[in-house]
């Protein structure tokens, strides 16, 4: 999917295990507090894993697995677990240190979220993210989403216990800034 000039998602396939192994290890300092894969001993073995997890969930239409491309370059990954019967989805996503700062991760996430309103038909989109997390809440703060919630100590990384707040956005809601 083009996002726009910069920006195209692609589906994160086998092709991309080495790229996304190496942003992980480049990207350490900055993912680290915030995903479970940011691991200084993450194996090439455990991405095909993550991967070929995301391609199995896409196959069976409850996932959406992209690849942020920018400017040609794979600069980190959003996704979608879908749960149709619910009409709701949950958007997830990390981006390399390299490109951070230039709004790539904000025009990503909105156009997964339009594909999900609009393509999947769903009703719900959620974002969580640790509460101290202030690159991602501030992601969810440009697209509109609503803080309907942190739940206390529930998201363990590193054995360091951090606040999750539940942003959400409807489909219904009065002027979507999408």
């Amino acid at each position: 999917m083009r996002v726009d000039a910069d920006v195209e998602l692609v589906l994160l396939d086998q092709s991309r295990v080495d790229t996304i192994h190496a942003l992980v290890l480049s990207s350490l300092d900055h993912l680290r507090p915030w995903e479970e894969i940011a691991r200084p001993d993450l194996t090439r073995d455990e991405v095909v894993e993550y991967v070929r997890a995301g391609e199995d969930t896409w196959a069976q239409g409850r996932a959406i697995p992209a690849a942020i491309v920018y400017r040609g370059e794979v600069a980190g990954v959003v996704g979608a677990r879908i749960a149709r019967e619910a009409g709701r989805a949950e958007v997830g996503y990390w981006l390399a240190s390299a490109y951070l700062g230039s709004g790539i991760m904000t025009r990503a996430v909105r156009a997964v979220v339009r594909t999900l309103f609009d393509d999947e038909g769903l009703h719900r989109v959620e974002l969580r993210m640790a509460a101290d997390n202030q690159p991602s809440r501030a992601v969810a703060d440009r697209l509109g989403f609503t803080l309907e919630g942190t739940l206390r100590e529930t998201y363990l990384i590193d054995g360091v216990r951090h606040d999750l707040c539940v942003y959400g956005l409807l489909r219904t809601d009065p002027e979507l800034p999408l």
